[in-house]
């Protein structure tokens, strides 16, 4: 924590019913500042998130009943935690706090004064945000949660994208029923192989719009025409991060 105006702002940083913020609030004037500084660095916008909001909106209202901010009160959730409790999915999560009665523009240019809150903001892994601004003893405790918002697919459309990377590759999707069931039987397991694929390939991760590096390097070695794909419950779930368990199988 860093005192960067003498008893009219505290900062705290963290790289771990609001439908949207009213017209002309302090958390609509923050979302403005925060894609201004964005656009002034060629990044996308931050779009507001409603979960992430009614997250930020239980964590200032805590915030306001002790002496100095934090990321984690006593018996409270950790950040991931409190952000999958009001119904975020995402893979990542980050966190500005500060205690204020100053503007909203006091408050972003002091974020972006500070390298570490000025890395949440700009960070463009980052996608959406939700922010309150909760009056309390002459301050405004200000929550600002950032996400990577992913949301939950259907398995069946997980499928389908792997399939149509993998076509890029030119491998194409096995027909025979055998082989998809030998997909979904293979892909909760770790070291053990069912039906006879000449490779399995597992692995968990949020984004399905590439294949990771080694499942690539894999997969150029490999000299094969078709794949059955399947996608499961991951091993080690993680509440509110969106992964997906996926598995294929080479013949």
């Amino acid at each position: 924590m860093r005192r960067l105006l003498p008893t009219l702002l505290l900062l705290l940083a963290c790289s771990t019913a609001l439908a949207q913020p009213v017209p002309g609030s302090f958390e609509a004037r923050l979302l403005t500042l925060a894609n201004r500084d964005r656009a002034a660095h060629r990044l996308p916008p931050l779009a507001w998130d409603d979960a992430l909001a009614r997250a930020a909106l239980r964590h200032g209202r805590l915030a306001s009943a002790y002496p100095t901010l934090q990321h984690q009160y006593p018996a409270e959730p950790a950040l991931q935690l409190r952000a999958a409790a009001a119904g975020a999915h995402f893979a990542t999560v980050a966190e500005n706090l500060a205690a204020a009665n100053v503007s909203p523009e006091a408050v972003e240019r002091s974020w972006m004064a500070s390298p570490v809150h000025r890395e949440n903001l700009l960070d463009p892994a980052l996608n959406a945000v939700g922010i309150a601004a909760v009056p309390a003893h002459g301050l405004l405790y200000i929550v600002q949660d950032f996400g990577r918002d992913v949301p939950v697919q259907p398995g069946g459309s997980v499928v389908r994208q792997v399939q149509q990377l993998l076509l890029e590759r030119g491998i194409r999707p096995a027909a025979s029923p055998q082989a998809a069931a030998e997909a979904r039987a293979n892909c909760p397991l770790e070291d053990t192989t069912v039906g006879h694929p000449t490779l399995v390939l597992r692995w968990e991760g949020a984004d399905v719009s590439s294949l990771p590096p080694v499942v690539r390097d894999h997969l150029s070695a490999a000299r094969t025409g078709t794949a059955a794909v399947a996608v499961c419950t991951p091993q080690r779930p993680n509440p509110g991060f969106t992964v997906y368990r996926i598995a294929i199988l080479l013949y």
